[in-house]
């Protein structure tokens, strides 16, 4: 059984609106540890059901999609991811001579920058001051 929270009718919206709104149901029920949503799109000309089903399928928090009972009403359900089952994203690691060269440069220029004067002298520390 679904959470009523975990499900949407997107009648009587216009793309857009369906589109946002899908969006905000696949993030609301990965966070509230819905696994499972249903999108109620109606019959009509099927613009709504293509919509739905393409945003799910190509969502990288859906793992699945399938037909709505027709008890349901005309609609599509997915299955969402766990936070803790989402890929983490990570960017890949410099590695070799060209990486150090580029720290090395960076360090440089970070020296090279021309810093306002602190306003504690570096001979003093915060406790040494004297008010």
């Amino acid at each position: 059984m679904t959470s009523p929270n975990a499900r949407i009718d997107l009648h009587g919206l216009d793309s857009q609106r369906a589109t946002a709104a899908i969006l905000r149901l696949i993030d609301t029920a990965q966070a509230q540890g819905n696994l499972r949503i249903e999108i109620v799109h109606g019959r009509g000309a099927g613009i709504l059901a293509k919509l739905a089903r393409d945003l799910l399928k190509g969502h990288p928090k859906v793992t699945d999609i399938g037909a709505l009972d027709a008890n349901a009403g005309c609609g599509v359900w997915a299955r969402i991811r766990k936070v803790s089952a989402m890929p983490a994203e990570r960017l890949p690691l410099a590695s070799g001579t060209q990486s150090a060269k580029n720290a090395r440069d960076l360090l440089k220029e970070a020296k090279s920058l021309d810093l306002p004067t602190p306003l504690i002298p570096a001979t003093e520390t915060p406790r040494e001051r004297k008010l």
